[in-house]
């Protein structure tokens, strides 16, 4: 019989057997703390007894001193001889139940100011009795004797007060106890009830419960059958979704995405037509990356205000009778029935929008939450893009100047002159170092000198081919790397954009920069390995070979210098 209850009513069982044997012990429970609270009660007043007693002998013994030292009559040490008597006695029981260490020290306290008193007490009597009455009486008009019994009265008093206090505070607690005792008996009683009326309820409950988990295995079971075959989409999307991340991981330029995305989002979102769009640098339009399904005539670009996706800041469905459908939807709305815009969120900052069209079913088969969750990895994804595009792009390029840094340039001549070594062909390298560049900082301040900078590096760019790599080397030097071009070739070129800067004139906050001038070194490498191993070098000190013949000038590394008859002034 028992083995048929549902393991809820086991359980439940074996609390109502609990809680009813914690009912039976409480009373217990209780009754002992009430016996504990009436022996506290005695302890206390045979303590508060004792100290009483103690106060009572040293007020006899200090009376009986008194009346003999006033009366001269032995018969009044009586009292005095029994308080002393008693008073060892009593200092002994009061150090033995001592129950505290702060108890313990006014008890020993007590005990040395009462041999005190005791003591000066026994000397004025005997001083009477060797007939000094006067020695006596002034002892005790010194008022020692008096000021040890005012605090023995003071901490005897005090004891007395402290233990009449416990006292009435076991008395309330054992009232408290009492009545609690009362109080639970009824509130036992009361709970009786209540769990027998409670046993009812849940076992009529369990009996409806399993009549109606009989109702449910069916439905269980289909919902089974459709939870496995969605966790086989969401397996199946999780794997493509990877795929796609992990390409993605291998993009290294925006312009990639357009090849990229389409075939992954045509698996991840079948029967569907759909773009993405970016915003610009500017932030004032979103271009389109990439698109799939029907859009042969998709805009190449859409306005924030065109899209309400962006204006709400959330996703935003709509189908051909939706009175806020995008401006931008014309196109899809031709082939499908909804449109659903997501906006592309990456670290707080909306890059951009994910638009899918398809048809109404399609949009109501509850992939909302799909379509949000693909949006946001698209825009970690295409974030870590544009990053890695910027962080590779300010790595490699000076951002004042557009040229190309240092770091790339060595790269790249290294590379180039491996090459040049294989083909046996021939590269030029022109060290370009501006004049008193100096003096254009001190003149000007160093915004007038970046002036001058920028406008020699657009110099530089529009001078030389494709092929050709121009860096700022450091500070106000440059240097340009010309594959396949000879030294006679580069001198040429190196003059062309002399000339070109020192007919350059800049205006500056209402001042006129011009007579901009510079020195050029040129080398030349070929693969054959007939010359010097680094041309960088030899570039270099044909620089200086300029810069000593007078500055604003073309030397070539290896050839006689002469004085040019276009030279600028030393």
């Amino acid at each position: 019989m028992f083995s048929r209850l549902d393991s809820s009513l086991k359980i439940f069982g074996a609390l109502i057997i609990l809680i009813l044997a914690c009912l039976a012990t409480l009373p217990i429970l209780s009754s002992s703390q009430a016996n504990a609270t009436l022996e506290a009660l005695k302890e206390g007043a045979a303590k508060e007894r004792s100290y009483s007693l103690m106060l009572t002998l040293l007020q006899d013994a200090e009376t009986g001193q008194r009346g003999f030292l006033i009366g001269s009559d032995e018969s009044f040490l009586a009292p005095y001889n029994a308080g002393v008597a008693g008073i060892p006695a009593a200092l002994d029981h009061l150090q033995r139940h001592a129950s505290s260490e702060a108890e313990r020290t006014l008890v020993a306290r007590i005990v040395e100011l009462s041999r005190a008193k005791v003591s000066e007490m026994d000397q004025t009597i005997r001083l009477k009795k060797a007939g000094k009455t006067k020695a006596a009486m002034d002892m005790v008009a010194s008022q020692r004797g008096k000021v040890i019994m005012d605090v023995l009265r003071t901490l005897l008093g005090r004891q007395q007060k402290a233990l009449a206090d416990h006292r009435n505070g076991l008395r309330d607690q054992l009232t408290a106890t009492l009545r609690y005792n009362s109080a639970l008996g009824i509130g036992a009683s009361l709970a009786s009830v209540v769990l027998i009326f409670a046993t009812i309820y849940i076992v009529t409950r369990s009996l409806n419960e399993q009549a109606e988990s009989a109702r449910q295995s069916k439905s269980l079971a289909e919902n089974n059958a459709q939870l496995a075959q969605q966790a086989a989409i969401r397996a199946e999307r999780l794997a493509i979704t990877a795929d796609m991340l992990q390409a993605l991981d291998s993009v290294k330029t925006p312009p990639e995405l357009e090849r990229v995305l389409p075939v992954f989002l045509r698996k991840l979102l079948p029967g569907t037509s759909g773009a993405v769009y970016l915003y610009r640098n500017s932030r004032d339009v979103l271009e389109l990356k990439a698109s799939w399904g029907l859009m042969e005539d998709a805009p190449p670009m859409v306005a924030p205000g065109e899209c309400w996706a962006l204006r709400l800041g959330k996703v935003h469905r709509a189908s051909r009778e939706h009175d806020l459908c995008c401006d931008h939807g014309a196109t899809w709305h031709r082939d499908h029935e909804s449109q659903t815009c997501v906006p592309m969120i990456s670290q707080g900052d909306v890059i951009g929008i994910l638009v899918i069209a398809g048809d109404r079913h399609d949009a109501s088969r509850g992939d909302s939450a799909h379509v949000v969750s693909l949006a946001e990895q698209l825009s970690l994804a295409i974030s870590n893009v544009s990053l890695r595009h910027t962080l590779r792009y300010q790595s490699t390029v000076d951002p004042l100047t557009g040229l190309y840094n240092r770091r790339f340039f060595d790269e790249s001549l290294k590379r180039e002159l491996a090459r040049s070594q294989r083909s046996h062909s021939v590269c030029s390298v022109v060290m370009i170092d501006l004049d008193h560049f100096k003096r254009i900082n001190d003149t000007y301040g160093h915004d007038g000198g970046d002036l001058v900078l920028q406008a020699a590096s657009r110099v530089l760019l529009q001078r030389v081919r494709a092929s050709d790599v121009a860096c700022r080397y450091g500070g106000e030097e440059l240097v340009l790397m010309l594959p396949d071009c000879g030294a006679e070739e580069a001198a040429k070129c190196a003059e062309t954009i002399r000339l070109t800067l020192t007919d350059m004139v800049i205006q500056h906050q209402g001042a006129t920069i011009s007579g901009i001038s510079a020195s050029f070194g040129v080398a030349q490498w070929r693969g054959d390995g007939e010359q010097e191993a680094d041309p960088l070098q030899a570039a270099d000190r044909a620089l200086y070979a300029a810069k000593k013949d007078g500055r604003n000038r073309v030397v070539i590394a290896g050839q006689p210098r002469q004085d040019e008859s276009n030279a600028g002034t030393r």
